[in-house]
């Protein structure tokens, strides 16, 4: 009965920052992915009842120091960010209040199946504009080079200007979403579930998870190359209308299909050193 008590207590102290983060937040720090983290979080978790019930019938009443040890700094941060009007530390703080509490209550055994879905919910957390903008700033710059260096090379008439691309009689300007960084988080965060779910050992998803960004930056590219195209062959219209909306499908289909492909080649390769 303490349990749920403390659990409810628990989930009324951040139903106000998720509902803040819902509103506004993550769409104003380009975190638009951050809606389906939650559920995601909470099938992760779901699908791991049957291990769940088993364990907890099995655990001792001892509770741990350590988990009311991270707990308390959980709680510390969550206060700091509340007095300080920072919702980065305090959607932060969510990770260990979850994490020392499941600790202290139920054992190592018990946080260790759902450590993935607690470090999971960092993807929820908005980053600071500031360093949202260090961050897709130099993205900008670089989507915007690679692109005219490549059509250059097949002879495109393209010029560029800062972020300001000329190809034919028309202009591209690479604004924020133009950067990629949306995408990436996007795909990062359902590419990781993708990871955790496959059925291979942790250096292969370790590997895999290594080629989600490196797969989203060339999808991002691809995307750019296809717009500058289109709007040169088919006008501005045709290229900032359907496919600019439709163009995300394709990136996640580019990573979605190298992640697969990747496995697909580990899986190989076994069955060849066997």
């Amino acid at each position: 009965m303490v349990h749920y008590l403390v659990w409810i207590l628990t989930a009324s102290l951040y139903t106000t920052v998720i509902y803040v983060l819902y509103r506004s937040k993550w769409m104003a720090s380009d975190y638009t992915h951050a809606y389906f983290i939650l559920p995601i979080f909470f099938w992760l978790v779901w699908r791991k009842r049957t291990s769940l019930r088993e364990h907890l019938k099995k655990i001792k009443p001892a509770n741990n120091f350590l988990g009311l040890f991270i707990f308390l700094i959980g709680i510390l941060m969550f206060i700091f960010g509340k007095r300080q009007n920072y919702l980065f530390i305090t959607t932060l703080s969510l990770l260990p209040v979850l994490y020392g509490l499941i600790h202290y209550l139920y054992g190592l055994s018990i946080t260790r199946i759902v450590s993935f879905p607690i470090f999971y919910l960092i993807l929820i957390v908005p980053l600071p504009l500031g360093i949202v903008d260090s961050i897709t700033l130099p993205m900008r710059y670089g989507i915007t080079i690679a692109t005219e260096v490549i059509l250059r090379l097949f002879d495109y008439p393209i010029t560029r200007e800062g972020l300001l691309l000329s190809i034919g009689s028309n202009e591209l300007f690479m604004g924020q979403p133009c950067s990629g960084f949306r995408s990436l988080i996007t795909m990062f965060s359902l590419a990781l579930v993708y990871v955790y779910l496959s059925k291979t050992s942790l250096p292969k998803k370790t590997l895999l998870i290594s080629f989600i960004i490196p797969l989203s930056l060339c999808g991002n590219l691809i995307r750019v190359i296809t717009l500058c195209i289109i709007t040169y062959y088919f006008g501005e219209a045709a290229g900032q209308g359907f496919f600019h909306n439709f163009s995300g499908i394709v990136i996640f289909m580019i990573i979605l299909s190298g992640l697969i492909g990747l496995e697909c080649l580990f899986k190989k390769n076994l069955y060849l050193t066997n």
